[in-house]
């Protein structure tokens, strides 16, 4: 199991560098050209408003307050190793989302495509080029871990949806090109298996029965 999630890591890490060469050399912009345009062929006020509570979730507002919930969350039900990686995991793959965004040369999104901003974010950095997505890079690692965690098939639906929603509404609301998009996930997901991706620890006997009740 372990070699899979190692595998897994290397796979979408791979990926990335793909991408984002890719990216960088602007030889996927014609498809992000369509992907912008097939989006907002049939853009709508209430699409946009539905776009703004997306980029709320994603935000790095939202992000921390749901990072500091889920490492307390590791903590108290004993998954010390668990903690330091996620937030290990976290603070690197921001780190090189940063980078990215200050060095990497993919085009910038045009002006005239913007539906909206985001819903007064108190932190709005502008960066020299918009790849990757922070928005999709943070919901995918945050929501994948809770996706992880909790088997709930409820649970892991709202998540799916939710997810997929935050990966089309960047496009839709003209902040990012669908390449962005898919480089964020795949750095959330690389982050994500890194984080979770080893022998798990024992757990306490309150939790293990907890879990068998609320399953």
């Amino acid at each position: 199991m372990k070699n899979n999630y190692k595998l897994a890591f290397y796979l979408f890490f791979v990926c990335f560098a793909l991408v984002s060469a890719a990216a960088g050399a602007r030889w996927l912009h014609g498809f992000d050209l369509w992907a912008l345009h097939t989006s907002q062929s049939r853009a709508s006020e209430n699409l946009d408003r539905i776009g703004g509570v997306f980029s709320t979730i994603g935000g790095v507002e939202v992000s921390a307050v749901a990072l500091l919930a889920l490492l307390v969350a590791l903590l108290f039900t004993g998954r010390t190793v668990a903690a330091v990686r996620t937030l290990v995991a976290f603070v690197a793959a921001s780190l090189l989302e940063l980078a990215m965004k200050l060095w990497l040369p993919q085009a910038p999104m045009p002006e005239e495509s913007g539906r909206t901003t985001d819903f007064s974010p108190l932190v709005n950095i502008d960066y020299p080029y918009p790849y990757p997505s922070g928005h999709v890079l943070r919901s995918v690692f945050l929501l994948g871990a809770v996706f992880l965690l909790w088997k709930n098939r409820g649970v892991r639906t709202l998540i799916a949806v939710t997810l997929a929603g935050m990966a089309l509404s960047r496009v839709y609301l003209g902040v990012h090109w669908a390449s962005d998009v898919v480089g964020g996930a795949l750095l959330g997901l690389a982050a994500l298996v890194w984080a979770f991706g080893y022998r798990k620890e024992g757990e306490p006997a309150w939790l293990r029965a907890a879990r068998k009740r609320w399953r």
